[in-house]
């Protein structure tokens, strides 16, 4: 073979860049995706009965049009025109091209300015619905920015997993300032005096981790447990023990001793100002766990071995739907006339995501229910 000149080495490479370059988005929302996926979607959301979402699936469903792909653009930025005027996308149609370039089933953005778009592509996956989304723009700041991770990772779970309905652990992107949420002279601030050092940034590690567990029995409450990682332990302690004597101040309530096998705590099992609330605190080895009552704190400190505990991902969150479709059935059975429970299309939601160059990247999978995958 003769040999190519560098230049025309860079000639060739700059017609291929041009050749493979991504679609540019139009502005505003829009979505496009093959007829058949589309319609396989709204068939699930459809199951979800007696929601509004399941009532406009079926409206889109009927009038969606007979073809390989659809779609539809609202230039104005307005989702609510997202299911009106959806049309057929011939193969130069530019909603066609950006679909075809992401090689997905289907994908959307929603946003006013394509510099700030929320952009979504969902594929069928060995009968599963993966959906990525990436965010340019997420909230920095504010309860919200409790939610946004950064790219460092979590670290493994520390509640167990054990019949748990919802589980969600994060490092967010601005570390954990819990006293910024509370505004200076609130009620918050002034009945429960949590401008404490306990919410300080220089106790906390800056991970956090909630976890909501299935009803003991039928008409109770679920055990919510929450657990605060701290970078270091006497300091946590020392920090939390003053927020408690702020509470007995502040609330006529009494402290109570609390000993574990995971660790000392205490409780304050007369602020009943909630159903079954009595919270308690337990000291880890790494975190400063928190229960809505003894017997949540419980179960979320059950053994280590009966769960996964990945490490991997700036934010986790596991919805394991079955479990709430059995919780449902409790509520519904101890309170009479209750609507029914919902039914839902999939027996797990299970996401995880971080920062990637600037933006906010989140997988999210719809797992099927047993014997309903393709």
């Amino acid at each position: 073979m003769g040999r190519i000149s560098k230049h025309a080495w860079i000639a060739l490479l700059a017609l291929a860049g041009c050749r493979d370059s991504a679609p540019s988005d139009p502005p505003g929302a829009w979505w496009a995706g093959r007829g058949p996926a589309v319609r396989e979607v709204l068939s699930q959301l459809a199951r979800l009965e007696g929601t509004p979402l399941a009532r406009r699936a079926r409206e889109l469903a009927a009038a969606l049009p007979d073809c390989e792909s659809v779609g539809v653009h609202a230039p104005d930025g307005d989702a609510a025109k997202l299911a009106d005027g959806v049309r057929c996308l011939a193969d130069g149609d530019p909603l066609e091209k950006i679909r075809r370039a992401s090689q997905s089933d289907l994908v959307f953005a929603l946003s006013r300015a394509p510099e700030t778009a929320l952009r979504g592509a969902l594929r069928s996956e060995n009968g599963a619905l993966a959906l990525d989304l990436r965010w340019p723009d997420p909230p920095a700041s504010g309860a919200l920015g409790l939610l946004v991770p950064g790219a460092e990772p979590a670290g493994p779970d520390r509640l167990a997993g054990a019949r748990r309905l919802v589980q969600l652990r994060v490092r967010p992107r601005a570390g954990i300032d819990l006293a910024a949420l509370v505004p200076e002279g609130s009620q918050a601030d002034r009945l429960f005096r949590l401008k404490s050092a306990l919410l300080g940034s220089a106790v906390l590690d800056g991970t956090w981790e909630g976890a909501v567990y299935l009803p003991e029995r039928t008409g109770g409450m679920p055990g919510v447990a929450v657990a605060l990682g701290f970078s270091l332990r006497s300091a946590a302690i020392a920090a939390i023990e003053r927020f408690v004597a702020d509470l007995q101040q502040t609330w006529p309530v009494h402290r109570s001793e609390l000993h574990l096998a995971a660790g000392d705590g205490a409780c304050l099992p007369d602020l009943n100002v909630l159903p079954e609330l009595a919270p308690c605190y337990v000291a880890t080895a790494d975190a400063l766990v928190v229960g809505w009552n003894r017997a949540s704190l419980e179960r979320a400190l059950g053994s280590a071995a009966d769960g996964p505990r990945k490490a991997d991902a700036p934010a986790r969150l596991d919805l394991d739907l079955a479990l709430i479709q059995g919780a449902d059935d409790l509520l519904a059975r101890a309170v009479p006339g209750s609507s029914p429970p919902l039914h839902w299309p999939w027996s797990r939601v299970v996401a995880s995501g971080g920062e990637s160059d600037g933006a906010l990247a989140l997988r999210v999978t719809f797992v099927p229910l047993a014997g309903s995958a393709s």
